[in-house]
């Protein structure tokens, strides 16, 4: 099986526009989740110095993962210190519950528009 994992961590405010790149390039499903952590930067004016980002994972198809990647990065990115991370794995296996079935690279096929 060739689908691969993308886990984001960027910036909240920057949601909406990763929301409508990945949308123009019929990336429908993907996985949000609200989260503060301390890395590079931290909050000096908040008491416990975390910062507030978005993680965002999408399963894709290998073909398509760098593409899609270059994609989040471009639109996450605003030039400030401590803006997040992607990271790209490999998916062994995947399994559908609703249809009780393995997951197919042909499930995750999206159109690459003139952007990628």
């Amino acid at each position: 099986m060739k689908i691969n994992k993308i886990t984001s961590i960027f910036d909240e405010y920057r949601l909406k526009d990763v929301e409508d790149v990945l949308l123009k390039h019929s990336v429908t499903g993907f996985t949000l989740y609200p989260v503060s952590g301390r890395g590079y930067y931290f909050d000096s004016y908040n008491k416990n110095h975390l910062v507030k980002h978005i993680k965002m994972e999408i399963y894709i198809n290998a073909d398509n993962v760098q593409d899609i990647a270059k994609l989040i990065v471009d639109t996450a990115h605003v030039n400030a210190q401590g803006e997040g991370l992607v990271s790209i794995d490999h998916v062994q296996e995947l399994i559908w519950i609703h249809e009780k079935r393995c997951a197919e690279v042909s499930d995750f096929c999206y159109h690459s528009g003139d952007t990628i």
